[in-house]
């Protein structure tokens, strides 16, 4: 079983202006990896919190659509939103909405046998969830598990977030972050930062220029999939998807990350590029049904 955890929001995406036109989406960058992963076919179970109003039960039904176990937390409040403007490029700029005020505190236990842990994203850095999502890898270090971390940033770090981002570095094996957050963590030089943290494996998008992966001695640069960019919204979390999808796939945890070989992880960042791009040809983070057997065909059953 591969357990995530993120926030959950609904994604209002921005469809004309004079008057304001949305089209409503299920989004959280956490919860957009784990939907690709159960669509894929792995057992996913997601962690989060919701509110008492009627969105959040449309979240929890969309959730439960999507093939999800899910443990949530329910507040008080109505739902998260995150109003999202695509540029002529199709790159997304946001306006969140997160009423939640009580601490995230999820059940002991919830992580028994778990083989992956994957978590990240703004959810990992508030100060009332940190303690929750710091419980949660405290007990999948304890079953064994790959340890998988996410950070996108949306800002400058503060003092504090940074030294919570420092202690989840610590214990993490895969770290996956995009060219903006390396920029924002090592703004001398980005890459090499990203290249000299002492994790097993380091993977760093670069948008429109591919992705680099850095694992031991090991380096391994691709180019992007050209394809028809409608928007940028969720590409990176479907990269993170494909991932850990191929490494769980192969079998690896954190035990034996450090074993894979060169051909691997070269195949491994194709198959997480190519799940990108095919992010970047819908609106939204939900990948397109027949997008997704393609790749399964062509990555997961080779």
């Amino acid at each position: 079983m591969l357990a995530l955890t993120g926030e959950v929001l609904v994604d209002l995406v921005l469809e004309e202006e004079a008057p304001l036109r949305f089209t409503g989406v299920l989004g959280g960058s956490v919860l957009n990896t784990a939907t690709t992963l159960a669509r894929l076919g792995f057992p996913a179970c997601f962690l989060s919190e919701v509110g008492d109003d009627w969105v959040s039960a449309w979240s929890e039904r969309e959730m439960a659509r999507r093939g999800l176990k899910v443990w949530l937390q329910c507040h008080k409040a109505p739902m998260p939103l995150a109003l999202v403007r695509p540029d002529e490029a199709g790159n997304a700029r946001y306006s969140f909405h997160r009423p939640f005020q009580a601490p995230f505190r999820p059940e002991g236990g919830l992580l028994k046998g778990v083989r992956a842990f994957h978590f990240g994203s703004l959810f990992a850095l508030e100060a009332r969830t940190a303690e929750g999502v710091e419980a949660l890898l405290q007990e999948a270090l304890e079953e064994g598990a790959l340890v998988s971390y996410d950070p996108n940033l949306r800002q400058d770090p503060t003092e504090t977030e940074r030294s919570l981002i420092a202690g989840y570095l610590a214990r993490t094996d895969l770290l996956k972050l995009s060219l903006e957050d390396a920029k924002l963590l090592f703004p001398e030089n980005p890459i090499e930062g990203v290249k000299r943290l002492p994790i097993p494996l380091k993977v760093l998008t670069l948008g429109p220029e591919g992705a680099v992966a850095f694992h031991g001695e090991k380096e391994v640069r691709l180019p992007a999939e050209k394809v028809q960019v409608v928007d940028t919204v969720g590409a990176g979390d479907a990269f993170t998807a494909g991932l850990l999808a191929l490494l769980l796939k192969w079998g690896y945890g954190r035990e034996n990350l450090k074993a894979l070989s060169l051909k691997e992880l070269k195949r491994a960042l194709q198959g997480a590029v190519a799940l990108s791009a095919l992010a970047c040809t819908v609106r939204g983070a939900y990948l397109p049904e027949e997008g997704l057997r393609a790749w399964k065909a062509r990555f997961l059953r080779d």
